[in-house]
């Protein structure tokens, strides 16, 4: 059977069984259709409202996984995101608990001899996230028990832009399982020059964000998790839960500090104070 043949019998069983099909598979489905809006640039589909009661937090994370594979296809990953890691945040998605996602291949933007250049056209509602990052120095495939196993393996924190963009089908409201399942809106990040840890205290660190020299955003590293550390004890541990392997050198951001404010058009200025200072702009 030709490949388009497949497809389009898969996608009739699809419909069928959002209309009243009892034996569909959650995690097959969710992955299929989700890894399709992520391999064509298309808006991520909001499944909660289809799948119910099955639509769990491990069926989640395993539908990510299943889409990622497909987008991949062998590729390494940057890296991994935690997101919703304040009150604030989690209380928008109704959520208890953070939530992951994979930085996808050629998600970094490499700076050139103009710094960092963001087209504002290849995003569709883009954000703007002050993050921090970290590298561990050997391969994770197990549980991390705690923060002082966790410092002894991360060999350096950077400082980091994410640009999340978080489009869905017929502009629908996700939930936390929704946002999991779609990969948690990850798309581009900026990472800056890192630091060993020895020199850094990850958790005293205020950032101010500024476009055009205007104040849009401000906020402490603590904020995050109420400690980076467990922020990123949390990242590594749900990482490997999820099956992936967590390479030395991919990079691990612990969420956003402060508050996520729309991408414009613009210069824009992350001061990290004495850690760090990211500029970039876009077009």
């Amino acid at each position: 059977m030709k490949q388009w043949q497949w497809l389009m019998g898969l996608a009739v069983l699809v419909a069928g069984c959002q209309t009243g099909c009892k034996s569909i598979d959650v995690v097959q489905d969710g992955g299929f259709r989700v890894g399709q809006a992520l391999t064509q640039n298309q808006p991520a589909p909001v499944l909660s409202p289809e799948y119910g009661k099955a639509f769990t937090v491990d069926n989640a994370y395993a539908i990510q996984r299943l889409a990622i594979g497909q987008v991949t296809q062998g590729r390494r990953v940057v890296g991994y995101k935690a997101g919703l890691t304040t009150p604030a945040a989690q209380q928008q998605y109704a959520a208890n608990q953070p939530v992951a996602g994979v930085l996808l291949p050629g998600s970094e933007i490499v700076g050139s001899e103009d710094g960092y250049q963001v087209l504002l056209k290849s995003f569709r509602k883009p954000l703007v996230e002050v993050e921090l990052g970290y590298r561990l120095m050997r391969r994770v495939t197990v549980p991390v028990p705690d923060v002082a196993a966790l410092k002894e393996i991360v060999g350096e924190i950077a400082p980091v832009i994410e640009l999340p963009d978080l489009v869905t089908a017929g502009n629908t409201l996700p939930n936390a399982l929704d946002l999991i399942a779609t990969n948690v809106g990850a798309k581009r990040v900026i990472v800056g020059p890192g630091r060993a840890p020895s020199l850094t205290d990850p958790n005293a660190i205020h950032v101010d964000v500024y476009r055009e020299g205007e104040l849009v955003n401000a906020g402490d590293s603590r904020a995050v998790l109420g400690d980076q550390w467990q922020a990123l004890l949390w990242l590594v541990n749900r990482t490997v839960a999820t099956g992936w392997a967590i390479e030395p050198g991919q990079l691990l951001i612990t969420g956003s500090i402060g508050k996520a404010v729309p991408l414009q058009t613009g210069l824009y200025v992350a001061d990290y104070g004495d850690f760090a200072r990211l500029e970039f702009t876009v077009e």
